[in-house]
């Protein structure tokens, strides 16, 4: 059945009645709208209970995108990601921690220093230390003293990152 031709008819009886081959997100959108049409409240409430969970867990997509975009130096479709998926997860401690390193990045910067990330790391700002860690990680030649900073640093923000679950769980 072509939901979306049956749809713009006004064919909301047939579509409700095809209820089984509702298979794409956008059919199930309109098969819950048809039913709301015809009245069918509950039956489209929970249909669209079941699309608002596939789409809060597909916008964690956004969140993926943000990390991909900010290691890429692109801060502005960064941010984008970030407020898109803020909206269904507000809490998110490293979403919002995300967004802030994103509003003090300096733009000035083109080349990872290492004193930089120590700079950071040492401010409490592991994540954007981690960040410059695994940029100068990527060039030839380095010593394996300094991956183990990296990781040591990972450690901090793993636990900054826990203690501030701990501290909103405690609330």
């Amino acid at each position: 059945m072509d939901f979306k031709k049956a749809f713009d008819e006004g064919k909301f009886l047939d579509i409700a009645s095809a209820h089984d081959s509702a298979a794409t997100p956008q059919e199930r959108l309109l098969l819950g709208i048809s039913l709301f049409k015809l009245g069918r409240d509950s039956e489209a409430l929970r249909i669209f209970d079941e699309i608002a969970k596939d789409v809060e867990s597909m916008v964690k997509a956004h969140y993926y995108m943000a990390r991909i975009y900010s290691q890429q130096g692109d801060m502005e479709s960064a941010q984008e990601c970030l407020k898109k998926y803020s909206c269904f997860y507000p809490d998110d401690d490293e979403a919002h921690d995300m967004l802030e390193a994103e509003g003090r990045t300096n733009t000035l910067l083109s080349e990872p220093s290492l004193g930089l990330a120590k700079i950071y790391a040492q401010q409490g700002l592991y994540e954007e230390a981690l960040d410059i860690y695994a940029r100068v990680l990527k060039t030839p030649g380095q010593e394996p003293e300094l991956k183990k900073e990296a990781l040591h640093v990972q450690d901090m923000y793993i636990l900054k990152t826990l203690e501030t679950w701990l501290e909103r769980i405690k609330k």
